[in-house]
């Protein structure tokens, strides 16, 4: 293991490369373009022993991941906003044939109007696709997930694709220090691939076929016990990394937290502003307020146990990069389906880059303890809001 000054990005890409993956479906898209870009200077290099495939849309990106991965090696591609929305029913092909794929998601707003910036709304319109969904805080983060993401996802208890999501330019193009494992450290945790359907000449069978309805809902209840027998999975996982890969991790369960042992106020947050956030709450906590955060670090599977456990008995406030129309931050809906006796409430910031940061993240804990209940939404300043015309008539 030695350790590196590098982004998120090129994190990404090291793990890729590290994981032996032997085919890349590629396409270009901002915030992600530089991991395949690393990627494709390793292979001319001769570092990487990948098939670099290079595609005309996002949609084909995935179908020849798709493919590779069906036929049986290690396949990966990577993503973001517009890309994401694009390759949806290749996405969904994915997890309905329970073929592993690992993929890292650059998380961007979505248009229209045209946004290049961070929010989450990509990465968790994806939650009901059946792939496992983990998110990163940190560039090491980023690297260490996506190596577990293949352990993960060729274990005979999951078979199902995982997607690993980032902030974009928060954490996709920021350098930080990250250690960084040796082939030998890494080829200890990642066992040979594995998967119970695989498509070969010489043993031709069908994919994708006519499902009767009853045998259609079996495999949808296949996804689904898949996705709860995962959570054992993402531990044993976990564990194994830091015994054997990068032991300064915290893998030994899905989520984390922060000074929650005694607080009587709880942050949720998902992502990179998580740092900010227990930032945030090591200044209250000089000021008397007991107040600790829970990091959600996988959407899905959902930790239910995990959630109940940590935030039960005290006032939540769930922070959301992200919106589902017409009923709040899906963070937010989720935390509240999980906890229906408590205080919770939902703000909504941060959506197309609007920059959040340790001060804004104090501001709206000191509002949430004033007022503990329902749905808000957070501008650092009040002339950023953007107002809709007024409606006229047309002729």
């Amino acid at each position: 293991m030695i350790e590196k000054v590098i982004s998120g990005n090129d994190a990404v890409a090291l793990a890729v490369k590290l994981s032996r993956v032997k085919v890349t479906g590629i396409y270009p898209i901002t915030p992600q373009t530089y991991i395949i870009e690393s990627l494709s200077e390793m292979k001319d290099k001769g570092e990487l022993e990948t098939e670099i495939i290079r595609v005309e849309s996002e949609h084909s990106a995935m179908a020849a991941t798709f493919g590779a991965a069906a036929s049986g090696v290690r396949a990966y591609t990577a993503t973001a906003s517009q890309g994401l929305l694009y390759m949806h029913e290749m996405v969904w092909w994915v997890a309905g044939s329970r073929i592993p794929v690992v993929m890292t998601v650059g998380t961007r707003a979505v248009g229209p109007p045209w946004n290049i910036w961070n929010e989450h709304t990509d990465f968790m319109s994806e939650r009901d696709s059946g792939w496992i969904m983990a998110f990163a805080s940190t560039p090491q983060e980023a690297m260490d997930l996506t190596i577990i993401a293949f352990r993960v996802t060729e274990d005979e208890r999951v078979f199902l694709p995982m997607m690993v999501g980032m902030d974009g330019f928060i954490l996709s193009h920021t350098k930080t220090r990250v250690y960084v494992p040796s082939q030998e450290e890494v080829d200890s945790f990642l066992p040979p691939r594995r998967q119970p359907y695989v498509l070969d000449p010489e043993d031709p069978l069908a994919m994708g076929n006519m499902f009767q309805p009853a045998d259609y809902m079996r495999l949808r209840e296949s996804i689904h016990r898949a996705q709860l027998a995962s959570k054992e999975v993402i531990v044993e996982a976990g564990k194994q990394y830091m015994k054997k890969v990068v032991p300064i991790g915290s893998y030994s369960t899905l989520n984390e937290s922060y000074r929650l042992e005694d607080a009587e106020y709880a942050v949720v947050t998902m992502g990179a502003w998580s740092l900010d956030a227990m930032q945030a709450v090591d200044e209250l906590r000089n000021e008397g307020l007991k107040v600790g955060v829970y990091r959600v670090r996988f959407i899905r599977p959902w930790p239910e146990e995990e959630v109940v456990k940590a935030l039960d008995g005290k006032r939540v406030l769930v922070l959301d990069r992200s919106v589902s129309f017409g009923r709040g931050g899906q963070l937010y809906t989720e935390v509240r389906a999980s906890l229906p006796n408590a205080e919770v409430k939902g703000v909504i910031t941060g959506l197309g880059g609007v920059s959040i940061g340790k001060n804004e993240i104090k501001t709206v804990i000191r509002k949430f303890v004033e007022r503990p209940e329902g749905v808000e939404w957070f501008y650092p300043k009040e002339g950023e809001k953007v107002e809709l015309r007024s409606p006229r008539y047309i002729k």
